[in-house]
């Protein structure tokens, strides 16, 4: 028998499907889709042994073993719905639903929100483009641009792993690389080559309207050129705190990874900029340099989180030769430095990773490509990475190395 979540998930997409028939009359319907499963087998070594020197705001050594999995995984598969219709005088009314799912599995990557990737409706004309809805913020929009071989997304090569996130910590709330519900979009219209964008998401907590997430950026396309400037602002957010509170250290003011620390108030920010250059031989170098920041105030205990920053960087290029596509991405994260209140000493020492990533891709046809990717991140006391193994993230201090073999095809 169907669970009730199943049962959601089949009606959820009944009616998906149902729906370019309903609206064929008065809307232009586009079913589309990705999918891209692979094998891949990965190496972790040893964590940090037991009693070994860490920062003061990341995991403690554990001496978690070396392992190693062989799997199948499908990380962003995804069956999406979107349409416009012709409102007159250059308006229209515009939407999109996107489901995700595993194709190894079939199942969703959330049952309870079929449609948890980028759906939105909204309206567009000579003023630009509004959209309502649940979509991934300016922010990540806007950086690490280049395509690598269109499978990156949530994956376990991708570079926000060290370009978008601190790496004391796997806990999401400090992440500048996610999708937001609840938000308001806008997108200007193109002049000169330049284009504005703004998305606001308030967090819908009550008793603090002004807690949520501002995104924005400008980008400019050219002939060879696209370059763009992003900034992010999560208030009352606390990637500090629930990050420090995952580790299990006593520097949180957090008492659980989502619960608002009373009478605490948050401000985390970052700003990044992305440089790319198309080739007149089908290559493409691109460069991203980014600051993140978090601050945390209102704290009247001693050694307990009080301010974080780190600068990161990543350069990435790829090369089209006839059928083959190569890419290449390496990123850093430096260790940064850090604040605990009451004037107690903050180190971070060994907060510093890398991540170096390399791909092949063979088309079969302009919908259908055979890849090889291999990846390295490497941490020296942080924690850090998109892959899980045997349903863990790696421990402080571990390297983990892989390598996958796969398919991919959009419709």
């Amino acid at each position: 028998m169907l669970d009730t979540k199943s049962k959601i998930l089949a009606a959820a997409i009944g009616a998906a499907f149902a729906l370019p028939m309903a609206a064929q009359a008065q809307t232009n319907v586009t079913v589309y889709g990705k999918l891209y499963p692979d094998f891949y087998h990965s190496n972790t070594t040893a964590g940090l042994a037991g009693g070994s020197r860490t920062s003061s705001i990341g995991p403690t050594a554990t001496g978690a073993p070396s392992t190693n999995v062989t799997a199948m995984d499908s990380p962003n598969s995804r069956l999406g719905f979107k349409g416009t219709e012709d409102l007159g005088d250059g308006l229209k009314a515009i939407f999109q639903l996107e489901m995700g799912f595993s194709s190894d599995t079939g199942q969703a990557s959330d049952a309870s929100a079929p449609f948890s990737r980028n759906t939105f409706v909204g309206l567009s004309g000579g003023f630009g483009t509004i959209k309502l809805g649940n979509m991934d913020t300016v922010y990540k929009e806007l950086g690490d641009h280049i395509d690598f071989l269109g499978i990156s997304s949530g994956n376990f090569m991708a570079l926000s792993n060290v370009l978008s996130k601190a790496t004391f910590t796997t806990n999401s709330a400090n992440s500048f690389h996610l999708r937001r519900t609840n938000s308001f979009y806008y997108t200007s219209p193109t002049i000169g080559g330049f284009t504005g964008l703004f998305d606001w998401s308030p967090n819908e907590v009550a008793g603090n309207a002004s807690a949520g997430v501002i995104s924005t950026g400008v980008t400019y396309e050219g002939g060879p050129i696209y370059a763009a400037l992003a900034y992010e602002q999560h208030k009352d957010m606390f990637g500090g705190s629930f990050g420090t509170f995952n580790n299990g250290t006593t520097t949180s003011s957090a008492t659980s990874t989502s619960a608002t620390p009373a009478g605490l108030s948050s401000k985390d920010q970052a700003i990044r900029g992305t440089f790319q250059w198309q080739f007149d031989n089908n290559f493409q170098l691109e460069t991203n340099v980014a600051y993140l920041k978090y601050t945390e105030s209102g704290q009247t205990a001693a050694g307990k989180f009080d301010t974080y920053k780190h600068y990161t960087w990543s350069v990435g290029a790829r090369k089209q030769l006839a059928a083959w596509t190569l890419v290449s991405t390496y990123g850093q994260a430096q260790a940064g430095s850090c604040t605990l209140t009451g004037g107690v000493n903050c180190d971070t020492y060994g907060l510093q990773a890398r991540m170096l990533n390399l791909g092949a891709g063979y088309s079969l046809s302009k919908r259908t490509m055979l890849f090889g990717v291999y990846s390295y991140y490497g941490n020296t006391t942080g924690v850090g990475s998109n892959l899980q193994i045997n349903s863990a993230k790696p421990a402080a201090g571990v390297d983990q190395s892989t390598f996958a073999l796969g398919i991919s095809h959009s419709f």
